[in-house]
């Protein structure tokens, strides 16, 4: 597996988890305000369309911007791990 699975993964799974977190708060919100069973679900599952392309598009930039700060930090601790063990 190469870097570029790992990430598209990680964007996978983000749209996954933003899109179920839309979906539910959406219906239950619109639940709550006394929508109709069946229009509350429209909404839902509109709702839960616009947030899984939006999370598509949107979430890969973070995604890579993290992974590299998490491979910088650990290329600088590594750097450091050899001088530690001389002191």
């Amino acid at each position: 597996m190469n870097s570029d699975n790992g990430s598209q993964e990680l964007t996978r799974l983000a749209a996954a988890y933003l899109t179920s977190i839309v979906f539910g708060a959406s219906f239950l919100i619109a639940v709550g305000a006394g929508v109709h069973g069946s229009t509350a679900l429209w909404c839902a599952v509109v709702a839960g369309g616009i947030a899984l392309v939006a999370a598509h598009c949107l979430a890969p930039p973070v995604i890579d911007v993290v992974l590299t700060a998490l491979a910088r930090g650990e290329a600088k601790r590594r750097a450091e791990l050899p001088e530690e063990a001389e002191k």
